[in-house]
């Protein structure tokens, strides 16, 4: 039997799909853990079998390429993981929206790590306003919430909601892709094959990174290509499940195929203007300091969106109806980032603080108990019961396509 390699660190989330902000954000966290000098592995996603279609995605591509995964455990295999670190992080992304981490049995809130290891959330994110549970998961939450030593997220709601619903106030923190050197994704897109292909094309143009197409959006993505006289290049969903429908809603010549995330780094970096739908998008361009316009995506989690225009006062590049562009030209001006980078220099400082003092500190070593119900919990759950088959078939839906997109 083959020994078992030891890590200091091991990172648990949302890396394994196609979508190309998610594989940045765990390569960011990767790369920044490492740079405190800890050895850093990532958590193959928890109860796939070795036929599953996500061992042929552009993260499982990507980080075959640029970090360690551990082995694939069954959920009832999971404290097997114990052997490999001594810390566990969470996060970052929609790793604690319910309808994702419910079908993670609990995996989502450590609940495997042993009680003498570390347990962190980092820039963790419930995507929307509320978390959408029944009144046992949220007792359960809560409980193994208490056991981590230290929790962070991304969003200012999330803080918020954290107080709220489970009386614990975490720190807020940035997105990893905001806390490393940009200058690794420069290095990245260099290799691309957009690189390759627009070497000798040196001509500016529109990018557009959108999730969810509309003839709404399509026609304002025209709309602003034609009062900024630009060639267009269109990224979508990098799902190849979804890529042939939302290439026929966007219905526009320029769409690229086969979009690896170094081709969608290199659009991002090298566009004169982006239109996006996707909180990632946006914070890329804000990043690189692009021009932008982000279209609020209610479908996704508009609190995500919200959080980010605040924090870096760019209120007025983000928008909830893709009809707003024609009636607003102040949007195709170029944006003064300097207050923004301002901002970003000051939380970056924060958020990498906050993340080495976690994993130096000590461990509070707390065990974990299965809740009691106390009376007041059961009277909860008794009313939840009643009222369950009243919850209407288009909420359950929705949430059901929530859980999909991860």
């Amino acid at each position: 039997m083959a020994e078992t390699t030891k890590y200091d660190v091991a990172v648990l989330g949302l890396w394994w799909s196609s979508n190309y902000g998610s594989i940045m954000t765990y390569y960011s966290l990767y790369r920044l853990i490492e740079s405190y000098g800890y050895r850093t592995v990532i958590i193959d996603r928890p109860g796939i079998g070795p036929d599953d279609f996500l061992f042929t995605t552009d993260g499982r591509r990507f980080q075959r390429e640029h970090f360690p995964v551990t082995p694939v455990f069954q959920f009832h295999e999971l404290g097997k993981l114990n052997d490999y670190a001594d810390c566990f992080v969470m996060g970052s992304d929609q790793v604690w929206n319910f309808g994702i981490c419910e079908k993670y049995q609990g995996a989502f809130f450590l609940k495997f790590a042993a009680d003498n290891k570390k347990k962190l959330s980092y820039a963790a994110s419930f995507g929307h306003p509320g978390f959408f549970a029944p009144p046992e998961a949220i007792e359960e939450t809560k409980h193994l919430l208490e056991r981590f030593d230290g929790i962070s997220v991304r969003e200012s709601g999330a803080v918020d909601l954290m107080r709220d619903t489970f009386g614990i106030v975490p720190e807020r923190v940035l997105d990893p892709v905001f806390t490393v050197d940009p200058k690794i994704f420069e290095d990245l897109m260099k290799t691309s094959r957009a690189a390759k292909e627009r070497e000798k094309k040196k001509e500016p143009f529109l990018c557009t990174y959108i999730l969810d197409p509309t003839e709404e959006k399509r026609e304002a993505i025209l709309h602003v290509a034609e009062e900024k006289n630009l060639p267009m290049v269109h990224m979508l969903d990098g799902y190849t499940e979804n890529f042939a429908a939302n290439k026929k809603a966007m219905h526009l010549d320029g769409v690229v195929e086969d979009l690896k995330v170094e081709d969608w780094l290199y659009y991002i970096y090298h566009c004169d203007f982006l239109i996006t739908d996707s909180c990632h998008g946006a914070s890329f361009a804000i990043l690189f300091g692009k021009p932008f316009i982000c279209i609020g995506n209610a479908g996704r989690g508009l609190p995500r969106f919200e959080s980010l225009a605040g924090l870096f006062h760019l209120e007025d590049r983000f928008i909830y109806d893709a009809e707003e562009i024609e009636k607003r030209p102040e949007l195709l001006e170029p944006v003064d980032y300097k207050e923004a980078h301002e901002i970003l220099k000051r939380e970056r400082k924060h958020a990498k603080k906050w993340l080495k003092e976690m994993l130096e500190a000590p461990v509070r070593n707390e065990a974990y108990q299965e809740p009691e119900k106390s009376l007041a919990m059961k009277a909860v759950l008794k009313l939840y019961k009643a009222v369950r088959p009243l919850i209407s078939d288009n909420t359950k839906a929705r949430l059901k396509a929530m859980a999909r997109r991860k």
